[in-house]
């Protein structure tokens, strides 16, 4: 059954001048060690469109990122591309045992995310 869902979108030339003391606030340790290997125009897109990811999770949750850090969510991808998140910390215990399915899109000047909270059948339907 569906619980929640959450959408956000993000310009993407507002990660471009982040300090690397933010990205480390904002993301995950893997994520920063990723984002720094990559130029920047890239980087930004990486970014942006991660960062889209944990704002629309807080959506789903109908929280925003009150109760959770940024960082406690990881976005990684499988071999085929596919975003998937790796939850850690306060972000585990607010999702719960519920299933989260990720899609991330990069469109410059703007990346975008979707997340959808999946929970278990309703017995009655």
């Amino acid at each position: 059954m569906v619980e929640g869902i959450g959408i956000d979108v993000v310009n993407i030339s507002r990660m471009e001048n982040l300090s690397e003391g933010v990205i480390r606030r904002l993301f995950h340790p893997e994520e920063v060690a990723y984002a720094l290997t990559l130029e920047t125009k890239r980087k930004s897109e990486y970014l942006g469109g991660r960062f889209a990811a944990k704002e629309a999770l807080g959506k789903a949750l109908g929280t925003g990122m009150a109760g959770m850090r940024p960082s406690d969510i990881q976005i990684d991808t499988t071999e085929t591309g596919k975003p998937f998140m790796i939850l850690h910390g306060s972000a585990k215990t607010l999702v719960g045992g519920r299933m989260v399915l990720l899609s991330i899109s990069h469109d410059p000047p703007v990346a975008s995310a979707i997340v959808l909270l999946q929970g278990e059948s309703d017995a009655a339907y």
